[in-house]
């Protein structure tokens, strides 16, 4: 407040001192107070901040594990600087289990856990969760079905026992279940009028064909087939011990996790570890174009990408660092490029999706119609270098920086731990890979990473999705391979095949050499 004070002047003075400097031509200048105090109201030369310095190993606090009689197993990780505490129960069964005719089953069913038990109704519930203070949650993705809650650690057995209610007593209420499938339809409705969504279904449906991955949503067809007797089936089959581990980190205690644990899910059934039935994934042997026509868009919505690799792979790493310099943020070439050189885009990306299986390297970004044909070009122009070259040693040094710098933003809450342990489990981790992660960035070297990205990017033989009014581009994408123009729904409009291309204009392949992996 006091330095605020010293630097303010008063409208007048700044009035006195702009009517002296204007006086007549050689007139002395007035050397006054109010004169200094605006002089040394004027910004002084800043320096430059100081150079980070090297970046130190992050050490999760160790996660205590023990296991129930019905084979659920409890992790626990002590975090009490805060008097906070996140309980995660994690069902490893999720949209891959769905059946065909019941896509987004798994979803449907977290949706409604939250929506009453056999001892609360929904708003008893949401009322319940408010007194404590508390924060609740349901979700569902491809691999896992979860139920949460965030509370204060005095509130923790409170907690616990109704997250356990939840997950194991839900009601699925038939007047609850026609309230979601209304909420569902309109949902979906609105999202047929989004081209961003159209243009990820349509992508992991071609990509993924007949696997689990293909279906990114439930339908409409889906949600008003959905029965009760659907849910509680599903319900029933998956929320078993040997299905699904629990985590907790906050301010508690191994003891008073493990005491909370027996007492809340002691009725649960032990069952058994349900290993999905995945499907095969297609293999494609050159590029694929397809175009969703969507008439009176004005911009495109680009998809590229192919199947790359499982979570666990030990080349995860090395192509994280790949990836970074390609599209991995804002400093990244994609952006660099289409966005601060060209001017074709807000923001062009790149990311490798984290799955149990063969997870997908997609490049994305929506740009103005016209300039389609371009922004695809530049797409394939860095998909085709990053294979090629290595990076070079400054782009290197600053993608393991940002990655590494990075990850202390994931350790600091305790929810965030928690989600580190999920992942841990969902993807079979060992136990020190957070200890040795950022250590295994910084020992990537340039070779490896180019080694990576040559074996799961795939220009080659990339599909390519966009959404936008096919009439002004989509023959012309003939360039970059065959096209195929579809309806938001998938029926054939038509087709494309590829441009011939002179021997002259085919770029030249570099030798990668192979790279061990850290």
């Amino acid at each position: 407040m006091l330095r605020l004070r010293s630097a303010f002047v008063p409208l007048s003075l700044y009035a006195f001192v702009f009517v002296t400097a204007c006086g007549p031509r050689g007139a002395a200048p007035l050397e006054t107070e109010t004169a200094q105090v605006v002089k040394s109201a004027e910004p002084s030369t800043r320096e430059p901040p100081p150079a980070p310095g090297e970046a130190k190993d992050v050490s999760l606090p160790p996660v205590d594990v023990t296991e129930l009689d019905n084979g659920l197993q409890v992790n626990t990780i002590v975090a009490n600087e805060l008097p906070v505490v996140y309980a995660t129960l994690v069902v490893s069964s999720g949209a891959e289990s769905d059946p065909g005719t019941l896509p987004g089953l798994a979803g449907l069913v977290a949706s409604m856990l939250k929506e009453g038990t056999t001892k609360r109704t929904s708003a008893r519930l949401a009322e319940d969760v408010e007194f404590l203070g508390a924060d609740l949650w349901a979700s569902s993705d491809e691999e896992n079905t979860y139920v949460g809650i965030r509370a204060l650690a005095g509130q923790f057995d409170v907690a616990m026992s109704i997250l356990a209610e939840v997950a194991s007593e839900p009601a699925f209420k038939a007047g609850e279940l026609a309230k979601l499938k209304k909420r569902e339809l309109d949902r979906l409705a609105l999202a047929e009028r989004e081209p961003g969504y159209i243009a990820r279904r349509t992508f992991y449906r071609r990509l993924y064909g007949d696997h689990a991955y293909a279906a990114v949503d439930t339908t409409p067809a889906a949600v008003k087939r959905v029965t009760r007797q659907d849910m509680v089936r599903w319900h029933r089959n998956y929320f078993v011990g040997k299905n699904a581990f629990l985590v907790v980190a906050g301010d508690v205690t191994p003891e008073q996790v493990a005491t909370a644990a027996k007492k809340d899910f002691a009725k649960w059934r032990p069952g058994r570890r349900v290993i999905p039935s995945y499907g095969s994934m297609p293999t494609r042997k050159g590029r694929e174009i397809v175009v969703v026509d969507r008439p009176g868009s004005v911009q495109s919505v680009i998809y590229i990408g192919n199947l790359a690799l499982p979570r666990a792979n030990r080349v995860w790493i090395p192509l994280m660092v790949a990836n970074q310099v390609l599209g991995g943020s804002a400093a990244s070439r994609l952006f660099m490029d289409l966005r601060e050189k060209r001017s074709l885009t807000y923001g062009a990306y790149s990311a490798i999706v984290e799955r149990v299986q063969t997870g997908p390297f997609i490049a994305y970004a929506s740009v103005r119609t016209d300039v389609t044909n371009e922004a695809v070009g530049a797409f394939f122009e860095h998909l085709e270098v990053i294979v090629k070259e290595q990076p070079s040693s400054d782009e290197l040094a600053n993608a393991k920086r940002y990655l590494s710098d990075s990850f202390p933003l994931r350790v600091d809450t305790p929810g965030k731990l928690a989600d580190l342990v999920v992942e841990l489990r969902t993807f079979e981790l060992p136990d020190d890979y957070w200890d040795r992660y950022r250590r295994a960035i910084r020992a990537t070297s340039g070779s490896e990473a180019l080694y990576a990205a040559r074996e799961y990017i795939k220009p080659d033989k990339a599909l390519v999705v966009i959404v936008g009014q096919a009439a002004d581009f989509a023959e012309s994408l003939r360039q970059f391979g065959p096209v195929t123009v579809v309806s938001p729904e998938g029926e054939v409009k038509a087709e494309f095949g590829p441009q011939p291309r002179s021997k002259s204009s085919e770029p030249r392949a570099k030798d990668a050499p192979a790279a061990p992996i850290h």
